[in-house]
Parts: structure tokens; C-alpha cells; sequence
């Protein structure tokens, strides 16, 4: 098997699909990604993917001895996790995985895609968005990695905005945090935070009311020449 280097493994997701809306804890989304960044995007879908629990601990500076069993954790859960997409007004409802083997021992587990995921990892020539997964690695908050890749697919333009109904859907949280204070506190700036501390990007945000109520939140961002992600 043709060993990667961890270092330039890349996530590439159709736009599509990075717009969706899904709630995954910080080991589940891991555990995508590490999966994610294993695919061609040029190519046909595998049908298995393997990750090596060596691989992962190195990918999310984790302890090896953990590595496995956090794997083990996050895959176990995966066939309930729903991903909505809204294309053209349609809402569609799709699932990450139909299939995971794992040998207690030996180290790693095997997912295999949800064939209605397909579309939208493989066989992609335009828009769609891409980052390193060494980008990420740093990032304790699920919020931070998914604020971080909704940013990305803006990076040539610097500006993000989005509905705050929609924007909560996006994290997962669209259930909680009915004051926006308490979304800002508990999400946003948690997530804001990791990306100025671990990432060459600075971000910042303005909300956006409709009368009294926030209706918008705005996000701006650009990279930080002073900075040094790869530290």
C-alpha cells in the first residue's frame, strides 16, 4: 500500500457539501476528515478506506495509545450522523458511511463512504474547497474546524456571511443556544479564537442586526504575514 505524506495530505469537498448543515463530535469529525484527506479527488471513489491509528495520532498530535480507541469511538456513531444538504430550494438528506470494519490489535479501521456521499469527494473538477489537514491539526473545538473550512471556500474573496439560523445549522447547534450571546460565547468566538491562535489566517466579525434582532453574521479574514502555522 502506497504510504502518504502526512504532511501535504489535503481535504477536498464539492462546495455542496462544505454548505451543508451536520452535527459531529470533534473525534467524529477527525475521523472524516483523516478519511477525506485519503481520497483522490480527481478520482473514482475506493470503496474502503483504511486509517491507520499511527497515522491519525501523528495527523492530530494525539497520543498512539489513545489513537485507536478514539477511532474505534468515532466510527461507532457515524452511521447516525445525517448530513442536509439544500440545493435549487431541494432539501436532501444523505448519511457519511454504510460500512466500517475495525480488528481489535491491529490498529486501524476501515469506513466506506455513503455511495450518495460520491458525488461530492470524487471525480471533481471544479467548485469545490480544499485546505491542508495539517491546518487543522491544532484545533481542539469541532466549531474551529468547521468555521475554518466554511472560510475557505471564500479565502480568494475574504469574506464570509451568513443567515444566523442557517450559520447554526452549519455547527450542529441549530437546537441550542437560542440567545445569540450564548451562541457568540460558545461558538463563535471559541471557534474565532483557535483560528487567530493556530492558524496564518486573523479573523474577525461583525453581527448584523434586522431592527433589534441579529439576522446576519459577517466574517472577515485574511492571512497574518507574521504568522506561522507549521511552528
Amino acid at each position: 500500500m502506497k504510504k502518504h505524506n502526512q504532511n501535504n495530505l489535503t481535504v477536498v469537498k464539492h462546495n455542496h457539501l462544505n454548505q451543508a448543515s451536520y452535527k459531529l463530535t470533534l473525534d467524529e469529525r477527525r475521523l472524516i476528515l483523516s478519511s477525506i484527506a485519503l481520497i483522490n479527488p480527481r478520482n473514482e471513489m475506493p470503496a474502503e478506506i483504511t486509517i491507520q491509528a499511527s497515522d491519525y495520532a501523528y495527523q492530530w498530535g494525539i497520543n498512539e495509545t489513545n489513537a485507536y480507541m478514539q477511532l474505534k469511538e468515532a466510527r461507532a456513531n457515524l452511521f447516525e450522523r445525517k448530513i442536509k444538504m439544500v440545493i435549487n430550494g431541494e432539501v436532501d438528506e444523505l448519511r457519511w458511511v454504510y460500512r466500517a470494519k475495525y480488528a481489535d490489535g491491529q490498529g486501524y479501521i476501515k469506513l466506506s463512504f455513503s455511495p450518495d456521499i460520491k458525488p461530492y469527494l470524487s471525480q471533481l473538477k471544479s467548485h469545490f474547497t480544499s485546505y491542508r489537514l495539517t491546518e487543522v491539526k491544532s484545533f481542539k473545538s469541532g466549531h474551529a474546524i468547521r468555521l475554518y473550512e466554511l472560510l475557505m471556500q471564500f479565502k480568494e474573496s475574504g469574506w464570509y456571511v451568513e443567515n444566523l439560523h442557517r450559520l447554526k445549522e452549519k455547527f450542529g447547534v441549530e437546537n441550542n443556544y437560542d440567545r445569540w450571546v450564548d451562541f457568540k460565547k460558545n461558538v463563535i468566538d471559541i471557534a474565532v479564537k483557535e483560528i487567530n491562535l493556530n492558524t496564518n489566517y486573523q479573523v474577525k466579525y461583525d453581527a448584523v442586526r434586522r431592527g433589534r434582532k441579529i439576522n446576519q453574521v459577517k466574517f472577515y479574514f485574511g492571512l497574518n504575514p507574521q504568522a506561522d502555522m507549521f511552528k
